[in-house]
């Protein structure tokens, strides 16, 4: 697919100076950008739905002995 966008002089020698180091094509590393940058939109998003969720599910009182008792496990195997 081919999308016009304006990208200012400066970003655009890095991206071609970038492309060349990596023996790829300038469309090449703008997707890859893109991409990573939706990935990482995406991670931060979902990342604050289960911070969001986490304060309204009930965790059980025992959580703590629980979590105690994993790390006994893990300090007695070292």
């Amino acid at each position: 697919m081919r999308i016009t966008t304006h990208i200012p002089d400066n970003i655009a020698n890095e991206i071609k100076v970038f492309a060349d180091n990596e023996h790829k094509s300038v469309s090449s590393v703008v997707a890859d950008a893109v991409q990573h940058y939706i990935s990482e939109k995406r991670k931060r998003y979902l990342g604050t739905k289960v911070l969001e969720m986490a304060g309204k599910i009930k965790i059980s009182d025992d959580v703590h002995k629980e979590i105690e008792s994993g790390r006994m496990s893990t300090d007695d195997r070292s």
